[in-house]
């Protein structure tokens, strides 16, 4: 047990409780089910906690209540006022978005689904730990408070898995914010809508009437207690498995009638899930590379279904501590300033506006917090550091030096006590067979990724996709380490004897801007955060101050050359963009030409392969297009690119002086190739910027 669990989340840690169904706080909850009729779980009766102010609705009966609303009515009005369009046209639209959107949920079709659900469950799963405790709050909660469910969301399985969960501890189902994308899919839309889902568009826009509807959707149920609500406050899928920055839209429709005083208080949970391996690595693998995913569909879904007969080890699912809205905005906010506007009538005031984004973060910190770590996260960690090649004995030395630095930042090891670091690690190659292969001599080789639908791809984006795979799971680790990455990363680029810790912290200050878009900051946290990363350098990793300066030569380690290196790509990557940006040409009025913001990542793509085959460089992360449309909207944020619409669509244009800074300072931190220059005057001073690619 030593090195498993000492987190200050874990609560219980008793070594006699560790077992194959139990493991520290986890319970496994398929064991059973391994060993009993699957059709009867189903179709057993349950007594399922009811909110206390729940007043019983059919999915009719909801649609019926939103339609009738005063929101909505208000929002016909005004679009008839707008539009021009008869009331009946514009009531007819409002049917249709009604119709459209909302869920028919059916225990029957639920009961169905589990006979089927627990079957798949079981065929690609060897366990679903989930942590009990959490379980009963939600049992305790649901009865007292309207409830959200936010789990982190990597996989296509994580609301099946929620669902599923829910299903098998008798927990009312909780509906579910769900994509378009899935409501045109021939009998899984109609089955997923029976099950709980209630489809959204991707985006309103200025859309009035949707506004309305999709509002007053969300907020009846919530209000009722109809069901719990479940989104991701992320918004979309991470085809990265890092966490997103929070998305606020859903967010603030929910917390809307707290704010305006329609219901007591309202529950958030967080939900951390943590798959030892994703159903979709090979998909993210190659998206992330430009290829476009495959459209959601009954024929994809049916053609995937060899996949059952694959080993997808263990999923940990940790249920967080609620979060009382009443309590987390107690001083905060003064909800009496809605009191002379109809509640109907969408308004936040800026502290509520700016509170929302505060929770967002707190709730994406918390899923971060309570991830659980696999040794191929670990593995995977060491072997993109080491792509021509390692021993399993080189590797398990590593791995165990790793998974120490990680244990002592928090993090939760998923590492059997009972076992050999050559066993783990040996198990963990052999769960991802199909991406490495030890040979005869114990060398670890990674094993060619096909792209799905796709033939004919050429040697190097093959080789990209390999190295993507890695990249997915070695990102599970990055927020372990990221604070404390960006302190080495000045010490082991440092050129002189000293660097005074003002210094450090402004070049700090720069990189989490600069990181911003691939890694969660807290707003508001960056002086703190710097301070207690420095503290860990110099009590665990042999950092040594003096006289308020970094002592370089004594610093300088293992420690900050390993963490230094996990986050050069993404520097790497953000200067490459930077370059390429550089070289757009200047149009007649001697501005320089704006692009979409796709046909920008392409081209930084593009320049990062040249240099890649002129063998100028030889990390393949540059090519990520998520890494890049990152560092996009990152120089977005820091001035160095300008942005303008033209037909709605978002252009946008280097501001040259910024963005040649930036790409200078990038150059302080790591070795970057020549690339050919041109010098220009702009506004009186000498930049110089990126010729012609």
């Amino acid at each position: 047990m030593s090195g498993q669990s000492r987190n200050s989340w874990i609560k219980k840690d008793d070594p006699k409780l560790v077992s194959g169904k139990q493991k520290d706080i986890f319970e496994d909850i398929l064991e059973d089910r391994r060993h009993s009729s699957d059709a009867k779980w189903a179709w057993h009766a349950r007594d399922v906690p009811l909110y206390k102010y729940n007043k019983a609705r059919s999915p009719e009966e909801i649609k019926k209540q939103v339609i009738q609303s005063d929101r909505v009515k208000y929002a016909i009005e005004q679009v008839c006022e707008e539009s021009g369009l008869p009331l009946e046209e514009i009531h007819k639209q409002t049917m249709e978005i009604v119709n459209e959107m909302a869920h028919n949920l059916s225990i029957n079709a639920i009961r169905g689904f589990a006979v089927f659900l627990v079957k798949v469950m079981k065929a690609l799963f060897r366990r679903i730990y989930v942590n009990e405790e959490g379980i009963q709050k939600v049992r305790s909660t649901i009865k007292e408070y309207p409830v959200l469910i936010m789990p982190t969301h990597r996989s296509y399985f994580d609301f099946l898995l929620v669902s599923f969960v829910f299903f098998a501890y008798e927990l009312p189902l909780p509906v579910i914010a769900a994509a378009m994308d899935f409501s045109s899919m021939k009998f899984f839309g109609w089955l997923l809508r029976n099950c709980g889902a209630f489809y959204i568009r991707r985006s309103f826009g200025d859309d009035q009437l949707y506004w309305a509807v999709f509002t007053e959707y969300v907020q009846t149920q919530i209000c009722n207690g109809d069901h719990p609500v479940e989104f991701y406050v992320e918004g979309t899928r991470s085809r990265t498995l890092k966490s997103y920055s929070p998305k606020f839209g859903m967010l603030s429709a929910s917390l809307e009638p707290y704010f305006k005083a329609h219901i007591p208080d309202i529950m958030v949970f967080p939900v951390s899930i943590s798959y030892d391996k994703v159903l979709e690595e090979t998909l993210y693998a190659y998206e992330l590379l430009g290829v476009p995913k495959p459209k959601e569909s009954t024929g994809a879904l049916l053609k995937a279904r060899n996949i059952l007969n694959e080993d997808f080890g263990n999923v940990h699912m940790y249920f967080g501590e609620p979060i009382s809205i009443r309590q987390y905005t107690t001083g905060k906010i003064d909800r009496s300033v809605h009191s002379l506007a109809p509640r109907y009538i969408a308004s936040l005031s800026k502290e509520e506006t700016e509170l929302l984004k505060t929770l967002g973060y707190d709730v994406v910190m918390k899923h971060l917090k309570h991830m659980v770590i696999s040794p191929w996260s670990l593995i995977a960690s060491v072997l993109v550091q080491n792509k021509e090649g390692i021993t399993v004995k080189q590797l398990t030395r590593e791995v165990e030096w790793i998974k120490r630095q990680a244990f002592n930042l928090g993090a939760y090891i998923d590492w059997p006590g009972n076992e050999t670091a050559d066993d783990i690690i040996r198990s963990a190659l052999f769960l991802h067979k199909n991406f490495v292969e030890v040979t005869p001599e114990d060398v670890i080789q990674l094993v060619s990724v096909a792209a799905p639908h796709q033939k004919g791809q050429d040697e190097l984006m093959q080789s990209a996709a390999q190295h993507m795979v890695l990249t997915l799971y070695r990102n599970q680790l990055m927020h372990v380490f990221v604070r404390i990455a960006m302190v080495t990363i000045s010490i082991n680029a440092c050129p002189n004897d000293t660097l005074d810790i003002d210094e450090l912290f402004t070049k700090y200050f720069f990189l989490e801007q600069l990181l911003n878009r691939d890694f969660i900051f807290r707003p508001g946290s960056t002086k703190q955060d710097f301070e207690n990363a420095l503290l860990t350098l110099t009590h665990n990793c042999g950092v040594v101050i003096e006289d308020n300066q970094v002592q370089i030569k004594k610093s300088q380690n293992k420690y900050t050359t390993f963490f230094s290196q996990m986050f050069e790509p993404f520097l790497l990557g953000y200067w490459i963009l930077g370059r390429c940006i550089l070289s757009t040409q200047i149009d007649v009025h001697n501005k320089p030409i704006a692009k979409p913001i796709k046909t920008i990542s392409r081209e930084a793509q593009s320049l990062g392969a040249r240099l890649l085959r002129e063998r100028c460089i030889r990390n393949l992360e540059v090519l990520s297009l998520d890494l890049l449309g990152n560092g996009l909207h990152a120089l977005l944020h820091m001035g160095a690119v300008k942005k303008e619409r033209r037909d709605g669509q978002p252009y946008m244009y280097p501001n040259t002086i910024v963005l040649t800074n930036i790409c200078a300072q990038i150059e302080t931190f790591i070795e970057v190739p020549r690339i050919p220059t041109t010098s220009i005057n702009v506004e009186s001073k000498t930049v110089v910027i990126t010729a012609k690619l």
